[in-house]
């Protein structure tokens, strides 16, 4: 597509052009990437751009043990669309589809995840030899295709012999099956996720039951938040001992709860979720201990050198973000988490789950840089599911989606302008897919999916991204 160029920054063009700076032929490039006026702000030049995707939601069940989903999602009789899991996008056989268009529109990096009841389906212990030849292809196919690797260990899927994490000794069968993995991987991926949000397993998991296995107690949801602690450290250390150069964090879903009635009751319940959701993971990964208000839950489960063995120094911050969440008190006694949610302020705008909250995303940011001791950022997912018109002559347009887009990717650069140590942005997700409880009617994905022939079609979204990464900024929608 042939790029269009204003008068004042062809003027400014052809005078840098006469001094040898650029390369007359893209010159709207270049000046993004040399920020002269400093409006046009930019990532660093290593800037990693991606996309994100998960095996429970894109691979199908077929060749896999069963998990901890399957028996959930069968139990409810199906997610609320009247879908299951059973067959999702089959990743496993069309993920060349993708891999070409991706490459196509320039994406860098493509974060995924080992299906755990793949790789030892039935039993702990050696792995399965077809679901090693599998994933060792596919990252192969992946850095063929230009695509960084990134690999997240454990996106919620669990093998039923493994059991689950109300038991300490699940820890040791993730670090069994960390080194498993990492020694197939070697030195092809260079950054790591252990879990991918550790809050939504414990929290609707264990804790209000809403999310496989299922449980519905405080109980079950404090041995959750220590056990995968635990897990997370240990899963840390098998990586980078059998590749020591790895870059190695965890993907914490970071959502601010705030209260809108002004009411003690209502402000009180959200800070105790918010503090729950927040920072029952990132802050004794990064040496804080435990919060105060998650203690009591946890206390009970912790042995002699936990909380040091626990603060694992991971190697940047992974944060995915998708907005607030506003709530109020939940006066049943029986409620977990004390609140139920409301409906966002009127002047934020609604996509099909969350509100778009830009401003949001740069605070959280920012908070995340001080809180933490400025490590480096790595926004391990950000996305929006809208409602969408059928696709066209082979595309499917969704403007709404690439405005949201650029409003983050905006935001992400209000951010890095202010100091923050940002490394890299993907995208939730590559493809539309099986979306939990939600089923298949929600749609993320820059790659709209047939659902009856699952065949791949770009969106004008996946070109727009394209253009964001060339010129390493949010690029102008026209």
């Amino acid at each position: 597509m042939k790029k269009t160029i204003n008068r004042r920054d062809f003027m400014k063009a052809s005078s840098l052009a006469g001094l040898g700076l650029i390369v007359p032929n893209d010159p709207l490039t270049t000046l993004y990437n040399l920020n002269l006026d400093g409006k046009n702000a930019v990532f660093p030049k290593d800037f990693l751009w991606g996309v994100a995707a998960s095996g429970p939601q894109t691979e199908s069940r077929e060749g896999r043990g069963r998990s901890n989903w399957d028996v959930f999602i069968d139990n409810v009789g199906g997610s609320a669309d009247g879908t299951n899991n059973m067959r999702n996008t089959e990743f496993e056989k069309r993920y060349l589809d993708e891999f070409k268009m991706l490459r196509d529109a320039g994406v860098k990096a493509f974060r995924f995840s080992f299906s755990w009841p793949r790789v030892q389906p039935e039993t702990p212990g050696s792995p399965n030899a077809k679901a090693m030849s599998y994933y060792d292809k596919l990252i192969d196919a992946m850095l063929e295709h230009g695509l960084e690797p990134v690999p997240t260990l454990f996106h919620w899927d669990m093998p039923l012999w493994a059991g689950d994490f109300l038991k300490r000794d699940i820890s040791d069968k993730m670090q069994d099956y960390a080194d498993i993995m990492s020694r197939l991987v070697g030195s092809r991926a260079k950054t790591w996720l252990a879990f991918n949000e550790p809050s939504v397993i414990a929290a609707f998991g264990y804790g209000k039951g809403t999310f496989a296995p299922g449980y519905h107690s405080k109980k079950t949801m404090g041995a959750a938040i220590h056990h995968i602690n635990v897990s997370q450290a240990k899963i840390f250390e098998a990586v980078r001992s059998n590749v020591p150069a790895v870059k190695i964090a965890s993907a914490f879903n970071i959502m601010p709860f705030e209260a809108l009635s002004g009411k003690k009751e209502d402000i009180d319940a959200a800070h105790f979720v918010d503090v729950l959701w927040n920072q029952s993971f990132a802050d004794p990964t990064y040496g804080l201990g435990y919060p105060d208000l998650i203690k009591p839950f946890v206390e009970p489960y912790i042995k002699d050198g936990d909380l040091n063995f626990i603060a694992s120094k991971p190697d940047f911050f992974g944060v995915n973000f998708y907005s607030r969440t506003f709530v109020k008190a939940d006066n049943d006694k029986h409620s977990i988490l004390g609140t139920i949610p409301i409906a966002p302020p009127s002047e934020l705008e609604k996509t099909q789950e969350f509100p778009y909250d830009p401003n949001t995303y740069t605070k959280i940011l920012l908070d995340i840089d001080k809180k933490y001791g400025q490590p480096d950022i790595l926004a391990t997912e950000f996305g929006f599911a809208i409602e969408e018109d059928k696709p066209i002559n082979g595309i499917l347009n969704d403007p709404q989606r690439i405005k949201y887009i650029q409003g983050y990717i905006k935001a992400a650069q209000e951010a890095v302008k202010k100091g923050v140590k940002l490394k890299g942005m993907m995208y939730w997700s590559s493809t539309d897919n099986w979306e939990w409880t939600l089923g298949l009617s929600h749609h993320f994905g820059l790659i709209h999916i047939d659902k009856n022939t699952l065949e791949r079609i770009p969106k004008k979204s996946l070109e727009y991204y394209g253009k964001c990464i060339k010129v390493n900024a949010a690029a102008d929608v026209r």
